[in-house]
């Protein structure tokens, strides 16, 4: 008996580590396909960038290639402070874009599971929700700012509402796609509605939830920049409209490309860490 236990204790555990290992491996494949889907992605830009400004005949004034960019941040005579003047806008903006990501992203789950444990409501809201989505954020800046002020609840005001709408539907989506029979079998051993949901909705969401958190991403920055354009005048969202004003282009175009690569980047680690999430509970 001793014996048979001892065996199935080791059978378990070299099971274990075998899973263990798969998951690893699983995780340094998906982490090393976004790095390459990265840096193809990126260089594929800078060629489609560069043949743009070839064959399109914009003026060299205006479109500035990638050398150009290279030059401002890297290897020109004012490359030190011009670098310091990208940080200090873009420090700004992550911080603004982060508010609005986090408050939009969250309370829209938070709604979702709401709306999942009360159907009715969701019936009810969902599409004023869906109207509300429609509204051009430029037209409502200046009442979110008379409602809110200036400060940090302003901005997390106008980031929650360009994040929010579109995180709630996709998340309500893969809460409600879960899957019957497993709904049911919750229910048959006692499990009220907070139990199905909490126990069979919200894991079958996670998906759905990368998803939003994946889409949030370009929204928020977008959101923060309006908001430094009509209401802060500081970040990255001033440094273009002044660059514009002034025609200071090459200072433009830098500045947009930081912000793409950026976006672009955190885009590739949501990614990266959705799979990595995936393949450690995924099976689970």
């Amino acid at each position: 008996m001793t014996t048979l236990t001892a065996g199935a204790v080791a059978a378990k555990r070299a099971g274990r580590g075998s899973a263990d290992r798969t998951v690893g491996l699983r995780i340094v494949i998906a982490v090393g396909r976004r790095a390459v889907v990265f840096v193809a992605v990126s260089a594929l830009i800078v060629v489609l960038w560069w043949a743009f400004l070839l064959l399109s005949g914009v003026s060299p004034f205006v479109g500035k290639t990638p050398l150009v960019v290279w030059e401002y941040l890297v290897t020109g005579p004012e490359a030190e402070a011009n670098r310091a003047l990208i940080a200090e806008g873009l420090a700004i903006t992550a911080q603004d874009a982060a508010i609005g990501y986090l408050a939009g992203l969250g309370g829209a789950t938070i709604v979702a599971i709401g709306f999942a444990l009360l159907p009715a409501a969701a019936t009810t809201f969902m599409p004023v929700a869906m109207v509300l989505r429609t509204f051009p954020l430029v037209a409502l800046t200046p009442l979110i700012i008379l409602a809110f002020g200036r400060g940090t609840a302003g901005l997390a005001a106008i980031g929650f509402i360009v994040v929010f709408f579109a995180s709630l539907v996709t998340i309500s989506f893969g809460i409600a796609s879960a899957s019957r029979e497993a709904l049911d079998v919750v229910g048959v051993f006692g499990g009220r509605r907070f139990a199905q949901v909490m126990k069979i909705g919200v894991p079958s969401a996670l998906p759905a939830f990368f998803t939003a958190a994946r889409i949030a991403i370009p929204q928020a920055l977008s959101a923060a920049l309006i908001a430094e354009w009509l209401v802060t005048g500081s970040g990255s969202g001033s440094q273009l409209m002044r660059a514009a004003g002034t025609s200071q282009y090459d200072t433009l175009w830098t500045v947009a490309v930081v912000l793409i690569a950026v976006a672009t980047l955190v885009y590739t680690l949501v990614s990266a860490i959705e799979e990595i999430f995936l393949a450690r509970f995924g099976d689970a």
